[in-house]
Parts: C-alpha cells; sequence; structure tokens
C-alpha cells in the first residue's frame, strides 16, 4: 500500500508539473492484443506497438531559439515489466531553431527513419516489414549520438548522426548514418546510410511512395555489407507495398525479401495484410495476418488487438 502511494504521488506530481507548464507534455500509449508469432505455435497476450510513457517539451530561450527534450519509458502492458534499457524510446536534449535542430542523448537512427516510413505498418504488429528493410544491419536507435536535422525546404529534409561508441582501444571508432528526403504533393522519396566504424557494418535504403487517393504505393530497395563480410557478401532486400482508406479504415499490405549475395540464400520472404480501424482519433482496433515463406516452421502469424494513445 505504501509504494502504491508514493507511485502515486510521483506521477501526480509529474502531471502537476505538466499541466503548471505549458510547453511540456505528457503522452503515452497502450497497447494489447492476442498474436501468433511467425514461428510459434502458440498464442500469446503481446503488444503490436510499443506500449510507452513519455515526456516532452520545450522552453523559449528567445530569438526564436528554444531548448527541447524528450524521454520515453517503453514497458510490456500485459505484464507490467520495463523494458531493459528503461528510457527505451527516446532520451534527448538539445536546441531547435532556424538552423533546425540538434539533439544529443539516445536517439532513433536517421536511416532507420527512412525505413520506417517505408514500412506500412511502421514496424509495429506481426507483419511489420521493418526487420527486412534493415537488411539484419541497420539499428534502430543509437546511444551517445549527436543528430542534426535541417528545417524544411520546401519538402526537401536531411539528418546527420554520429554515435561515438566510448570503448577504450577502438580509438574512438564511430558510428554515422544520414539521410535526405523529399515530399510534394503525393511524391514521397528517400535515401539513408548507415556505417559503423567498429565492425563495418554498412546499409543503403532507398524509397519512395506515390499517393492517388484511393491508394498509396510504396517501394524500397537496400544494400549493405554485414561485418567481416567481402564485396561479394552483400545483404540485399526488397519491397512493394500499398496502403488505402477503405471503409473508415486503413488497408495494409506488402510483400518483402531479405536475401544474401554470396551464398545466394533467401533470408526472410514475407508478404503481410492487415487492416486497421480507428475508434476515435486515439483508439485504434487491428487485425494483422503474415506469413513468411523462410520460416523453418508454422510459417504463418496472427494478431489482432487494440492500441489507445493518451
Amino acid at each position: 500500500m505504501k509504494k502504491t502511494l508514493i507511485a502515486m504521488a510521483a506521477l501526480g506530481a509529474l502531471s502537476g508539473a505538466a499541466q503548471a507548464q505549458s510547453n511540456v507534455t505528457l503522452y503515452g500509449r497502450v497497447d494489447l492484443g492476442l498474436a501468433r508469432n511467425i514461428g510459434e505455435d502458440h498464442f500469446v497476450m503481446q503488444e503490436g506497438s510499443g506500449s510507452r510513457l513519455g515526456v516532452r517539451g520545450a522552453e523559449d530561450l528567445g530569438g526564436g531559439l528554444k531548448a527541447v527534450f524528450n524521454i520515453e519509458h517503453r514497458f510490456k502492458a500485459d505484464t507490467g515489466v520495463a523494458n531493459d534499457t528503461f528510457w527505451a524510446g527516446r532520451s534527448v536534449v538539445g536546441l531547435q531553431g532556424g538552423f533546425g535542430e540538434v539533439l544529443l542523448g539516445r536517439e532513433y537512427v536517421p536511416a532507420r527513419n527512412i525505413a520506417n516510413k517505408t514500412d506500412p505498418w511502421g514496424g509495429d504488429t506481426v507483419a511489420k516489414m521493418e526487420p527486412i528493410l534493415f537488411g539484419g544491419i541497420l539499428p534502430a536507435r543509437q546511444p551517445n549520438s549527436i543528430t542534426y536535422s535541417t528545417p524544411d525546404f520546401s519538402g526537401l529534409k536531411a539528418q546527420a548522426q554520429v554515435s561515438i561508441d566510448e570503448v577504450a582501444g577502438n580509438d574512438n571508432k564511430a558510428f554515422y548514418s544520414v539521410n535526405v528526403s523529399y515530399a510534394a504533393g503525393p511524391v514521397w522519396a528517400g535515401y539513408g546510410y548507415s556505417k559503423s566504424g567498429v565492425d563495418d557494418n554498412t546499409w543503403h535504403i532507398v524509397s519512395g511512395s506515390y499517393d492517388f487517393g484511393m491508394a498509396k504505393l510504396i517501394a524500397a530497395y537496400g544494400q549493405g555489407t554485414p561485418e567481416g563480410a567481402g564485396a561479394a557478401d552483400k545483404h540485399r532486400s526488397y519491397l512493394i507495398g500499398a496502403t488505402a482508406p477503405i471503409g473508415g479504415g486503413d488497408f495494409r499490405v506488402a510483400y518483402g525479401k531479405l536475401e544474401t549475395v554470396d551464398p545466394d540464400e533467401d533470408v526472410s520472404s514475407k508478404f503481410g495484410i492487415g487492416y486497421h480501424y480507428p475508434l476515435s482519433k486515439r483508439t485504434t482496433v487491428y487485425v494483422d495476418v503474415a506469413n513468411d515463406s523462410e520460416a523453418d516452421e508454422d510459417k504463418t502469424g496472427v494478431d489482432f488487438g487494440i492500441k489507445h494513445n493518451f
């Protein structure tokens, strides 16, 4: 009982601070459903997307300059267990102005941001295509990073990131990633690149989409070299997909393939289809089915759940 009262008092204080300062926002998501994952023969209760609790805000420093921050905790809503990395979503602080934005801390990798926008599921549910778009090489986030984002120049934007590994004897070998994207009307195109100076992993991804109104078509190609591989030992990925507004909801479909070049082997060959329906601006129900023909067994996965943002 005492621990519960202490926790409630802490949350109350945090909420009070958020209300007292209009530039601070407390937000979150709780997502749970029933799923049978590809490669498994039983159902589990799990999140389709990461349940989270976060705080973000900005302070006006004058002259168009702002101090900004964002910390985001991730947890399993079915058990209440916290992620091993407590601030697993983001943990950043920085400055924002007419020059763009500079953030320090644990941040999303610029090349990952291109892959995430390309995936019709945004890296969520059993149908997600991000693992294919990552090529088994690209990380989602980097700690100890410095990330610069440019302003929007008539639809043209870019990001650059460097992250030091802080390991003695590595001569401060760093992780680098950049992206560039362009959006104008129904057209979107993007390119991302990452390279690890420690293990020499590299990954390129180029993608684009065109929104016809009745449906948006998406395509992507990725290529890279994992640690210790030669020039012929590349990984390649392909994706073609579409989203469409149907019956007040969002229909999603995609096919993705990940392969190694030498030896020439398919790592993943995945087809996904799903329907996500908003019950309100904050609450969505969803159902997805996916099949990976390269899975050793139980090649088909399915999930159906509910997601609430606050």
